[in-house]
């Protein structure tokens, strides 16, 4: 069915003539008379009785008239949600991240996105890094932000954004806490806490100690950041991790970051992933910007038009 003979069917409804239609649809009444024949013929129904002072709905446009208005209105809400995705103002932002980045990253960078543009929706999937990659490639979301190393992969573009280093945390009153620096071998002894092996993290941390020739004595094996926190807040061993994930502890002087001897390539790198190819609406580019302020780097973000 032709949009613009509902779109002609609906002022004459609403005006109750052809001439005022024409007038509201800047055309000529032949141009609105052709369009109204043309979806009475396709609907095999007369729409409206001439009389001599307009017109008047038929039983078949009194049965068409809420259907035109619906969608109408659909089109219209339609037209606009493609441009509030555009200009940023309105519409929905989906992003991907990486569990830790979820929980200790994104928060700040969400905040200052919603200040930006309170009226966009942002729709938030975690998981693991290669996780969030699928979830890019199938366009489930439109950005992903991931830790490296990640799988390469011919249709992913990445971008790093900061890196961090990889600390060793103690309880404020553990003797190395006072330490300005600390070799692995004064560790031997200690007692490890592990936080998910399964991490992308851990596995640097696990690939340094192998390349120190360091075994440690591990005591604890767990799945969760803050569980390890709080074993070592307790005094019960000493861990590795994110500067991101104990920063807030680090700064209560809760618990104390010792610098580690030939650390200094001991660095998880937070990127950006996307499609390539990925054409971007109004609040992707946004959500792009964003990043590049908060972490003064060039995403090749472009402002068209």
């Amino acid at each position: 069915m032709d949009v613009q003979g509902l779109e002609a069917f609906w002022w004459i409804a609403k005006t109750g003539s052809f001439n005022r239609a024409a007038e509201r649809l800047f055309l000529t009444q032949p141009s609105v008379t052709a369009r109204i024949q043309a979806l009475e013929k396709e609907l095999g129904q007369q729409l409206f009785e001439r009389r001599p002072r307009g017109v008047r709905l038929t039983d078949a446009g009194r049965a068409l008239l809420p259907h035109a208005e619906r969608v109408l209105q659909d089109i219209k809400r339609a037209r606009q949600a493609v441009l509030d995705l555009q200009t940023a103002s309105g519409g929905t932002l989906s992003v991907g991240s990486a569990l830790t980045t979820s929980a200790y990253l994104l928060p700040d960078i969400l905040l200052r996105f919603k200040r930006g543009y309170p009226n966009v929706e942002v729709l938030v999937h975690t998981g693991r890094s290669h996780q969030v990659q699928q979830l890019v490639l199938d366009d489930t979301v439109q950005v992903g932000l991931v830790h490296a190393p990640l799988p390469s992969h011919a249709e992913i573009v990445s971008y790093p954004l900061s890196e961090e280093p990889i600390l060793l945390v103690v309880p404020p009153d553990h003797p190395v806490a006072r330490h300005s620096e600390v070799t692995l071998d004064e560790l031997t002894q200690e007692s490890f806490i592990t936080t998910d092996r399964a991490s992308g993290y851990w596995a640097l941390v696990e690939q340094w100690w192998a390349s120190q020739g360091f075994v440690p004595h591990i005591t604890m094996e767990l799945d969760s950041i803050e569980a390890a926190k709080r074993m070592v807040l307790c005094g019960l061993g000493l861990t590795m991790l994110p500067y991101s994930t104990v920063k807030s502890e680090i700064e209560l002087s809760q618990v104390v970051a010792v610098p580690l001897a030939n650390s200094a390539t001991l660095k998880r790198q937070n990127i950006l992933i996307h499609r390539r190819g990925k054409i971007w609406s109004g609040t992707a580019k946004a959500f792009l910007r964003v990043l590049e302020e908060m972490f003064q780097v060039n995403l090749g973000v472009k402002d068209e038009g």
